[in-house]
């Protein structure tokens, strides 16, 4: 065995940065916080896709993230946990219309499908998720959505019709 040897080191502080001046990941908030970012996220996804910056709408899918973090403590199908799954449903609506417009299909389906497991009566999801199958070429499955979307709201049959004669 040799001799204990000495050892300098050199360590350079580049930056400091104080609590209240960065942006914390989810995984360092309260629950509290976490409630408080959602609209925060929301807002900001709401924002860049006005301007057409879908890419930058990824917000939607943090704030999903936070709602999702937040369910895993709540019992399934309790009241809080349902609340937080009904909060969920306009950012996956939100971010399956940002998908969309990329033509990102399949993650619309997805979307859109745990949409409807919440609510079974959202036109919005029925409709997007019908237009994501018709860009991957899922013409039964379209057509399935554009019905029940018809059945949910009649109103909606102009629509529909130009949707399906896109799929003939």
């Amino acid at each position: 065995m040799g001799a204990d040897k000495l050892m300098e080191l050199v360590i350079e502080l580049v930056k400091v940065e104080q609590p209240e001046n960065y942006e914390k990941e989810s995984w360092q908030m309260y629950e509290e916080e976490k409630l408080k970012e959602v609209p925060h996220l929301k807002e900001l996804g709401n924002e860049e896709f006005k301007k057409k910056q879908y890419q930058k709408a990824s917000s939607y899918a943090k704030a999903i993230g936070i709602i999702e973090q937040l369910m895993i403590k709540e019992k399934p199908h309790e009241e809080e946990w349902n609340e937080l799954d009904k909060m969920k449903v306009p950012l996956l609506l939100n971010f399956a219309q940002c998908k969309l417009s990329q033509g990102d299909y399949y993650p619309v389906v997805e979307h859109c499908t745990t949409a409807i497991k919440t609510e079974p009566d959202n036109i919005k999801a029925y409709f997007r998720r019908a237009k994501a199958h018709v860009g991957a070429w899922n013409t039964k499955e379209a057509f399935e959505d554009l019905k029940k979307a018809t059945e949910l709201d009649p109103s909606l049959a102009t629509a529909v019709k130009k949707e399906m004669a896109a799929l003939e």
